[in-house]
């Protein structure tokens, strides 16, 4: 949908043309916020961000304005910024222990005791991957804590995107060869 048909559709019926809006977009901003959040956020949180991002776009389009194109690069630009403003929200969250959740989790020793696993592998994984030592660690950070891709890594160490890819495979064999050494199995996906 280009910003002339949402703007003669939305002088007719603003409520048909937000729905216009919404299905056409649905899956493309779905797609994104899924990237975005799919490492720490439910499927709740990542459908509250869709709505979210609707929300803003509808709120912040102006439709006196001078654009005459695609919508597309609109949308995806405010989605992308609402999905990473809800990933800082919830990883924030995520180090927050809230009296009312936990007091369930505390009547519960397997519970108690899963979630101390988890921290300590945590900690552990972390403490291996600095020892892994530069440039490798922050590759490996980068890639799979901040979501970023070759390309942007290589820039920010000045490489080319394929030295980026083989040094954060020749490091995950690294760090999954220390994990074993430490006494984790190994799985396909559980690193």
């Amino acid at each position: 949908m280009t910003d002339t048909e949402y703007k003669k559709l939305y002088d007719k019926d603003p409520g048909s043309a937000q729905t216009a809006l919404f299905d056409e977009y649905l899956s493309y901003v779905y797609a994104i916020v899924y990237n975005k959040l799919r490492s720490c956020g439910s499927r709740e949180d990542i459908e509250e961000c869709v709505g979210d991002v609707f929300s803003a776009v509808f709120i912040s389009y102006d439709r006196n304005g001078c654009f005459d194109g695609d919508m597309k690069g609109f949308i995806g630009i405010i989605a992308s910024r609402t999905a990473i403003q809800m990933y800082r929200r919830l990883v924030r969250r995520g180090d927050t222990v809230y009296i009312e959740e936990e007091t369930s989790e505390i009547a519960d020793t397997e519970q108690v005791e899963h979630i101390t696993e988890r921290s300590e592998m945590r900690n552990t994984l972390l403490r291996l991957i600095k020892s892994l030592g530069e440039p490798d660690s922050d590759i490996i950070i980068q890639k799979y804590y901040y979501n970023m891709n070759s390309n942007e890594i290589a820039a920010k160490h000045s490489m080319s995107p394929t030295s980026v890819r083989m040094r954060c495979s020749r490091a995950l064999k690294k760090l999954k060869e220390l994990l074993t050494r430490e006494g984790y199995d190994m799985k396909e996906g559980n690193i």
